[in-house]
Parts: structure tokens; sequence; C-alpha cells
């Protein structure tokens, strides 16, 4: 039961009995995300006798979940389901469409659009031992050195052999677009002026010039055939260090450098992910306060919380006639939550333990 501390319309009261039976209804079943989709999946088959149209979309299916699977899991947690079945694969689809298909040459040929499931796909993995991430795409300042030990002399930007190859090498999981500086002799000369101890050097002037919120510093040192990728990264006020080497390796053999590549590219991806990690179990609960007499503000909240991926669900706590107060169960620091949702025009006050919607 409600209780009212002064005297309202009667028609108001109606109103405010109305929303509490359906908060209260809503409170009992939690309130989840979105669902995962994958578009644009490509199958073809021969178009003969032995034919078979489910298996088509089958092969479908195990596409979009390894698509996916690239695209939310690091690399090191994909070998734990390179055996998942087909039919394990299907339990986690919600629903799916053929959006073009045809005949051609003998050949069946159809694109896809596949839904998974949201819950049942972290269940899976979970049972798994793999903490999934939500990588958003981000554009990140991109700033490549060549460092030849042999000749104490560098290679930069356009004069780099990396650079030359970096865009040639794409993959649809991708989440970085990287975006390189111009061609600045003040920075050229920057670098030469500190190449001794490149390494040591902050950048602070580059990077303040392009206004870089993320960026990537990378320092390829190259002696003979033996290749050191020294990275300095910046993802969300986060810093790490990366470090990779290569040895027996011939740069200017062209499997070798694009195998290099997309190896240094999935590593930066895994930085990513792992910053942006979700973990259901240890969800850090956040409370959230509304007006109660402001509906437009409370719809706008809640569909905002249906669209932020790190919001597992969240529920009513309470309500009554000053304020509606959200509980919701989010999964990962609550700074990236403030971030998150002041990214839809919504303010919160943080000066209370429940926190206050603008």
């Amino acid at each position: 039961m409600f209780l009212f501390k002064k005297k309202i319309p009667i028609c108001l009261y109606i109103f405010f009995i109305f929303l509490a039976f359906n908060f209260t209804e809503f409170s009992t079943n939690i309130a989840y995300s979105k669902t995962f989709v994958v578009s644009k999946i490509e199958v073809e088959e021969e178009y003969n006798l032995n034919f078979n149209k489910i298996k088509v979309i089958d092969r479908g299916f195990k596409k979009a979940f390894q698509n996916l699977s690239q695209m939310i899991l690091e690399v090191k947690d994909l070998n734990k389901i390179t055996d998942t079945s087909i039919e394990d694969i299907k339990k986690l689809v919600d629903n799916f469409s053929i959006l073009d298909e045809k005949f051609i040459n003998q050949k069946y040929k159809n694109i896809m659009e596949v839904e998974f499931n949201r819950k049942k796909l972290i269940k899976f993995f979970n049972t798994k031992n793999i903490i999934l991430s939500l990588p958003k795409k981000i554009d990140v300042f991109f700033l490549p050195i060549l460092v030849d030990l042999e000749t104490n002399s560098f290679n930069y930007l356009n004069d780099d052999i990396f650079v030359k190859n970096w865009e040639n090498i794409q993959e649809n999981y991708f989440q970085i677009n990287y975006i390189l500086p111009n061609e600045d002799m003040e920075d050229y000369l920057t670098i030469k002026k500190n190449l001794k101890n490149i390494e040591n050097f902050n950048f602070k002037k580059i990077l303040q010039k392009y206004n870089s919120e993320n960026y990537i510093i990378m320092i390829v040192f190259k002696r003979k055939n033996n290749i050191k990728f020294y990275s300095k990264i910046k993802f969300d006020d986060k810093f790490l260090i990366s470090n990779e080497n290569f040895t027996n390796i011939n740069i200017l053999d062209q499997s070798n450098l694009n195998s290099m590549i997309l190896n240094i590219k999935n590593k930066y991806e895994d930085n990513w992910k792992s910053i942006n990690k979700m973990n259901p179990s240890s969800s850090l609960p956040i409370r959230l306060s509304v007006n109660s007499f402001n509906i437009k503000k409370s719809l706008k909240l809640e569909n905002t919380l249906a669209n932020l991926d790190f919001v597992n669900y969240y529920t009513i706590e309470k309500f009554d006639n000053s304020k509606i107060i959200y509980k919701v169960y989010y999964s990962s620091s609550p700074n990236r939550f403030l971030k998150d949702i002041s990214n839809y025009d919504i303010i919160v006050d943080t000066t209370s333990p429940n926190w206050k919607v603008k």
C-alpha cells in the first residue's frame, strides 16, 4: 500500500495506483537489455541433388556465432568454443531472417541476419569460464614509428612499411578505427630529436595537437629479422603498455608482414576488450531516483537503461508520491555508467546515496 503525506486529487490518486500496480508488476520481472544481432552473414552452397537448405542455414548460424565471438571475446578465449555444436548454437538464437537469396551458376547464395539471446549467450560463456566484452567502435589516434636499430634511423608515416599496409588488413570484428596524424615537419623533428630515448618520451605535445582522448603510439624496433612492438595505449583514461616480439621474420615478405599486422591489430582489439569486460556475477548495484510526477523522464530513463550494454537488468525498488527509485545492476564501473548514460542526455546528481536524475 502506498501512503501519501498530503491530499491529492482523486484522479491523480487513481493515476498513482495504476502506476504502482504496473511498476510493482514490472519489478518482479527483470528487464534485460537488447539482444546481439549479427548482420550480413553470407553463405553459399552447391545446388545439386544433395542440396539441403536447412544445412545451409545452420552454416549461417555457425558463421554468425563465430563472427560475434570474435567481436566480444579475447583471442585467448576463442579456442574454448571452437568445438561448439550447431545444436548448442541454435539454442542461443532468438530469431533470424534471410535478407537475400539467389541461385546463380548452380550455386545457392544467401545473406542472413541472426539475433542471439543476450541472457542465454552470457550464461553459455559463463559455463566455459569466459567473460565476454562489449566493446564499441572507437576512434583512436595512431602514431606509428619504425626504428632501425642497426642504422639508428627511423621511418615515419608514408615511409613506414607498416603504415603502407596497415589498412589492408581488415576484419569485420575490428572495433578500432585508426586515425593517422598529418605529415608534419615539427612532429618529425620532435621524434628525431628524441629517438635515442623514444620509449620514454611522453609525446605530450603531439598528442595535444591532435586532441587525442584515445591513442596508440606504436614504436617498432627492427634489428635484422627481429621485430619488437612497443606500444603506449590509452583507452577511456586507462593506460597500457604492450610488448610483442617476432623473431626470424622477414618484413619484406608480404605474407609475413600481413600476419604480423593482423597479430598486432588483434592484440590492440584485445586491449580494448579487456577494459570493456562484462561480468554479470559481480554486477554493481546503482540506485537512481526520479521525480514520480515526471513520467516523461522516467520513461526516457527506462528506454536508456534498455539500451546500455553493461546493464544486466534493473528493477523498481521503491515508488511513492515523491520519487521512483530504480535499482540498476551494472557490470562495469560507476564512472563508465555515468559516461554512457550522459550520451543519452541524462544528467545524474551523485551527491547522495541514491543518485538523482536531473
